[in-house]
């Protein structure tokens, strides 16, 4: 990003105190890459992170480099960073992709989301970067007047196009995801992805804040004050990047769960000219075979319990386990066992000689790991939290006291 002069005085200050925030990012952030490049958990997953992390924080920094000293004498200095944020959106996505599906290594093929950026670096390299000092320094002047060459106002809509894309590739993946998991763990507490969910949204804000930005400025509608908040996107595109770093930091390994999640991906249904009478027979005995189980030997009480797990208990492979599931009970594993667990609460907490026990006890009791997964899916389920549906069936158990 081309930063411009240095203004007025008071202009001066804000823009050095900036400067200072943006530069302790950006060390920051250079920490934060190189711990995440070394971290063994995950190698893939956190060196695509440390990428990101590392390519932002080498904007920032260049960012500083050409405030302070490129229009001052350094005009070489000048644009360097400008061709990164085309690696933003692309190693997001990829991060996202290698977190949740069992890729063991870089895969050549990814190396076309890098497209863009050759394609900016070669353009600037032929068009900026082999020019003299004046002559930078005269088309540097030029692009911040808004008279920047076509080739550098279709890069910049091309960026704006492509984060956008890449932001909706990265939430479809956390949805497939989410639904691999929901068809093979009975609990997500430690595998749900919700902090990265959140993570790609703050993204998307930050990305929604530049595009409008763009936009405007490509519009010649863009407000006064448009460049000095450059800055501050800068800082909180960093906040929410490097945010996303740490938090990864402190998440379980998720490699080995989502391989195991996507060996037994369910297949997907066939057309019913395609499936006999047989074969629906038998999915139904499976399906029998497979509540009968769950009813009589109370299997949802397993806490760990898995698709593999509950195969196992019916004799039976997990992918047709999970087909009789989706097809014929209409139902993902996540949701069959939990509904179990559900039930049993619910007749616990309706109980009265339950009554001194704690809502937690008596979910641990019927299956539930975690307070994250009871109270959603018991929410979900009911339309209340457990608590308050103890205190609804209380009521109702409780007669009424004549006040005549």
């Amino acid at each position: 990003m081309l930063a411009g002069g240095r203004g007025a005085p008071g202009e001066r200050r804000v823009g050095d105190l900036l400067s200072g925030v943006i530069l302790v990012c950006a060390l920051q952030g250079g920490a934060l890459a190189a711990a995440l490049a070394a971290r063994r958990r995950d190698p893939l997953a956190n060196r695509l992170l440390a990428a990101l992390v590392g390519a932002l924080s080498l904007m920032l920094l260049l960012g500083v480099v050409e405030a302070r000293w490129g229009f001052a004498g350094h005009p070489h200095l000048i644009a360097l960073g400008m061709p990164l944020p085309f690696l933003f959106g692309p190693l997001l996505y990829l991060y996202v992709v290698a977190l949740t599906a069992p890729a063991r290594r870089f895969e050549p093929r990814w190396l076309l989301h890098g497209l863009p950026f050759a394609a900016q670096v070669l353009y600037l390299l032929q068009g900026f970067y082999l020019k003299d000092g004046p002559a930078k320094l005269a088309l540097a002047q030029a692009y911040l007047a808004g008279q920047a060459p076509w080739g550098l106002r279709a890069f910049k809509l091309l960026l704006l196009a492509q984060a956008p894309a890449y932001l909706a590739a990265s939430w479809l993946s956390l949805r497939r995801y989410r639904g691999k998991m929901e068809g093979y763990f009975s609990d997500l507490a430690r595998i749900d992805l919700r902090w990265l969910t959140a993570m790609v949204l703050a993204h998307g804000g930050v990305w929604s804040v530049v595009i409008a930005g763009g936009l405007l400025q490509a519009a010649g509608a863009a407000p006064a004050g448009l460049r000095s908040f450059a800055g501050a996107i800068q800082v909180g595109s960093a906040l929410v990047v490097f945010l996303t770093g740490y938090v990864s930091l402190w998440q379980p390994e998720l490699f080995q769960k989502a391989r195991a999640a996507q060996t037994a991906e369910p297949p997907k249904p066939l057309p019913k000219y395609q499936r006999n009478r047989l074969e629906d027979e038998e999915a139904a005995e499976l399906a029998r075979s497979i509540t009968a189980k769950m009813a009589d030997a109370k299997l949802y009480r397993d806490q760990a319990l898995t698709l593999q797990a509950l195969a196992d208990a019916v004799g039976a492979p997990p992918h047709t386990v999970s087909q009789v599931l989706n097809l014929h009970l209409r139902k993902s594993f996540f949701v069959f066992v939990n509904s179990y667990r559900a039930e049993e609460l619910m007749a616990s907490l309706s109980d009265r000689a339950q009554d001194s026990r704690g809502v937690l006890d008596l979910a641990l009791e019927a299956g539930f790991n975690s307070k994250s997964t009871l109270n959603s899916f018991f929410k979900r389920y009911t339309g209340l939290t457990p608590s308050e549906f103890r205190e609804r069936r209380t009521a109702q158990k409780t007669p009424r006291v004549s006040t005549s």
